[in-house]
């Protein structure tokens, strides 16, 4: 089959507040490995950019796929971009033993990282890291992993085969130390308009980043700069990075299309919702002259609601309207970062009809169904994602006065857009699913 959908939630496991050794999403990491069983013999490379990268039934299993001979990268952030808080016991999944300690994510990547750093043995696997820092305002607080935030956000496998090639795009990090969520990944093999453009984007990423041998904890990340690259996009892919010129900004105008396309109906679901009425700020930017308040693909979604279409919003964040609070006083929502925002977003949909609006605590997959066509993303829908700034120069920041930065906003992601009827069908049903689970609060 050219496409396949696979996804993982909570009630998978006995323990949702449990830990696991296979990681935040077992079924999808078992899905994972045997896409690449299955087809083992005729597999020739495996290219994986993953946000996080600290699973060791993971890195053990590509350490057997690179030791028969297939070439393997992993690209990555550095070891500073993991929680070093809140350790926890870690329980394997198949047989029930737990950790003799309490672990944190940086625990256990820091020995992955150390391994490859000191190996000679691993000639077929390469550990790449990407450090590129984004940040596009001076009232940023410290965050839980490292100063500022990596931009590598993205959740992607791209594996050549002898003849032909297979996608997994996942929303799951397969963290261990994350907590199981509710998450999809998507399989694409051997379709045709996919392959070209994440092809290049490998030999563009890996050509941007240092192998861990190389890589030097002193190097300075709040100063980055890249050689400016045309942004790849097509109908069926579109690509986030900082060496693509303004593909940030590019990005909201190719989804704001998709979106202006509905007929029927729009579902949109995401861990968090938020690119609405958002400002751009254009002293960051180096040929655009003009702040703009952009309505964002929320705005476009919003406006095909008032023209018709059926619109279901599904997010993991939630803050009600000050005047709507004591209707969900028995509810504990997590609140977005921009909660003023969030509210300004909450309050045009609820002058809106044609909108329905969920909140589930466990979403973490990232997807818009347009009438039959599914775009399947590895971004939440904020202003962060739509935005891309090639000139920021931050001398200070408000919360850390001692820090600066200087370089380019924008975040690593990337679509596919597929228009197979079983896949879309599959989220679809899954959506229903979330949308009729205990934990499922109807806000709108």
């Amino acid at each position: 089959m050219p496409f396949k959908s696979f996804f993982d939630e909570p009630e998978n496991y006995k323990n949702r507040f449990d830990f696991y050794g296979q990681g935040g999403s077992p079924l999808l990491l078992q899905k994972f490995i045997e896409t690449i069983e299955e087809q083992r013999s005729d597999i020739k490379e495996i290219n994986i950019s993953w946000y996080l990268y600290n699973n060791q039934h993971l890195h053990e299993y590509l350490k057997e796929v690179a030791a028969d001979g297939i070439l393997v990268n992993v690209i990555t952030i550095p070891l500073e971009g993991y929680d070093n808080s809140n350790p926890k016991i870690i329980e394997n999944l198949t047989t029930g033993e737990k950790s003799n300690k309490s672990l944190t994510k940086y625990n256990l990547a820091r020995k992955i990282y150390g391994e490859m750093y000191r190996s000679t043995t691993n000639e077929n696997f390469n550990l790449y890291i990407f450090p590129h820092l984004y940040v596009r305002s001076a009232r940023i607080k410290k965050i839980s992993r490292g100063a500022l935030p990596y931009s590598l956000h993205i959740k992607l496998a791209y594996i050549k085969k002898k003849t032909g090639y297979i996608l997994l795009l996942s929303s799951s990090n397969l963290a261990v130390r994350d907590l199981v969520k509710n998450e999809s990944m998507i399989y694409v093999e051997d379709e045709p308009n996919y392959e070209e453009n994440i092809k290049v984007f490998y030999e563009d990423l890996i050509r941007n980043s240092i192998h861990i041998k190389n890589y030097k904890t002193s190097l300075n990340t709040t100063r980055n700069t890249y050689k400016k690259l045309e942004f790849k996009c097509s109908d069926s892919v579109g690509i986030t990075a900082p060496f693509y010129y303004n593909s940030s900004n590019l990005l909201e105008k190719y989804l704001s299309e998709y979106i202006r396309t509905a007929k029927e109906r729009i579902i949109i679901c995401a861990q968090h919702l938020a690119a609405f009425n958002y400002e751009f700020n254009a002293k960051h930017h180096s040929t655009i002259n003009k702040n703009e308040t952009r309505k964002g693909i929320l705005g476009e979604v919003i406006t095909m609601a008032n023209k018709g279409v059926k619109v279901t919003c599904v997010s993991q964040t939630f803050a009600p309207l000050p005047e709507d609070e004591k209707n969900f006083k028995e509810t504990k929502f997590r609140r977005p970062v921009n909660t003023k925002n969030f509210q300004q977003f909450f309050s045009q949909i609820n002058k809106t009809e044609n909108i329905a609006y969920f909140v589930n605590e466990n979403i973490h997959s990232k997807f818009i169904l347009i009438d039959n066509t599914l775009i399947c993303c590895s971004f939440n829908f904020t202003p962060t994602q739509f935005i891309y700034l090639d000139n920021v120069n931050i001398s200070n920041f408000k919360n850390m006065p001692d820090l600066s930065y200087n370089g380019i906003h924008c975040e690593v992601g990337i679509y596919l857009a597929i228009n197979d009827q079983n896949t879309v069908k599959a989220f679809e049903n899954n959506v229903a699913k979330i949308i009729n689970k205990k934990e499922t609060t109807q806000v709108k």
